[in-house]
């Protein structure tokens, strides 16, 4: 049923799906689909909550990478090649919109996006520590920033989803690096006196 949701509002949006194109899809019953689903915000709640299980994926390829630039591409790849299936590449850009028309959705958007926000926060935090990324970056400011790059990558996909992201990881992860990277301590010239 989720599947044929999905399917229907990735082809006509939230508001252009009615709960007889659902069912068509799905090739059930409206009693069958009402019997589950009473209405299409029950239908959006049950797929912003089985995001939740694709993200714990993602969390774990950035848990499990050697450093956090290197996870955050490996996040990326897996994401953009459908290795990790997750609807946010189908239905973000909707279901932001939605959430931010709809307060009856806003609780369980925002407990799904602070677990993944969490989580790469602390593997930020441990990258900080062992001098992978700039100790004196401030947390907030450089999740704003990831979560901007991911949010704007995921929306470029929705409007070209022929562009070979999960290939440009590599490239987009060095740059990444290059804005977290430390800043390098200047060395004296060996004629000059501290």
């Amino acid at each position: 049923m989720l599947d044929a949701a999905i399917i229907c509002f990735t082809r006509s949006g939230f508001h252009g799906t009615s709960m007889q194109q659902i069912c068509a899809e799905a090739a059930m019953s409206p009693g069958g689909l009402y019997r589950y689903f009473p209405s299409k915000e029950s239908i959006i709640l049950a797929i912003i909550e089985e995001e939740s299980a694709a993200r714990a994926t993602l969390i774990d390829v950035l848990e499990t990478a050697p450093s956090f630039v290197e996870g955050i591409a490996r996040m990326g790849a897996a994401l953009f090649s459908r290795e990790a299936p997750a609807v946010c590449l189908e239905l973000g850009p909707e279901i932001y919109a939605e959430t931010a028309r709809n307060p009856a959705l806003k609780p369980t958007f925002d407990a799904v996006e602070t677990e993944m926000n969490e989580a790469i926060l602390r593997c930020f935090r441990a990258a900080q520590a062992k001098g992978e990324v700039d100790p004196d970056l401030d947390a907030d400011t450089v999740m704003l920033l990831l979560g901007a790059i991911g949010d704007g990558l995921v929306l470029r996909n929705r409007f070209d989803p022929d562009a070979p992201l999960d290939r440009m990881m590599p490239g987009i992860a060095q740059l990444i690096g290059r804005m977290l990277a430390p800043r390098a301590v200047p060395t004296l010239a060996m004629d000059e006196t501290p």
